[in-house]
């Protein structure tokens, strides 16, 4: 006889997590996802205003995932990585404005030129570095290397768009990239500053 009942583990109740607290970098991940995928609409939307079909979505090449494959009218192919934020106002770490995504960006870039994929990378954002930034001086050594074809941010950026639709509807299409502001080489080079806090961004 015991003077206390042993539970058995017999009785499936309802495990209770009321007092765990809440993962805040599961949370921070799942919003950086969202608006990932909600970026991406409107890159979509934005490379039709320029005059490309979306052929194929969230397409792997050679195992590295990219946000599209698009067709210009001229019938010229690009494979397109977009990073950026639906929120458009003006932070020094949105869309390609931290070292750490363009770096992941840049590795991806580099393996696939080396691979010689068929189709040259577009990147879109909402938010390209400053030239005298680092960021904005790897994103012009991978345009260097040939691994990046162009760059244009969705908003404020004219001359972004109009390249984008001459890629899309010249005929014959262009052989080369046309030159950009992005591209030019600046004196002086500033490091980005990190916060290792920050949220996390999609590869």
């Amino acid at each position: 006889m015991n003077l206390f009942p042993l539970d058995d583990g017999s009785e499936d109740g309802p495990l209770y997590e009321g007092d765990l607290d809440t993962d805040p970098v599961s949370e921070s991940q799942a919003r950086a996802s969202r608006d990932g995928r909600e970026f991406d609409l409107d890159a979509f939307a934005y490379l039709e205003q320029a005059g490309a079909t979306i052929v194929e979505r969230y397409v792997r090449v050679d195992g590295y995932p990219l946000d599209a494959l698009v067709e210009g009218l001229n019938g010229a192919r690009f494979y397109v990585d977009a990073h950026g934020s639906p929120d458009r106002t003006v932070r020094p770490q949105a869309g390609m404005r931290r070292q750490d995504t363009v770096l992941k960006f840049g590795y991806k870039a580099l393996y696939l030129a080396k691979q010689g994929v068929a189709q040259p990378l577009l990147l879109i954002t909402s938010h390209m570095p400053s030239a005298h930034l680092s960021a904005g001086r790897i994103l012009r050594d991978l345009a260097n290397t040939g691994a990046l074809w162009d760059a244009a941010a969705v908003t404020g950026d004219l001359a972004g768009f109009q390249r984008l639709h001459q890629y899309f509807t010249s005929t014959p299409p262009c052989d080369q990239p046309i030159p950009a502001p992005w591209r030019e080489t600046v004196t002086q080079l500033t490091l980005d500053a990190v916060d290792p806090l920050g949220d996390p961004e999609e590869f």
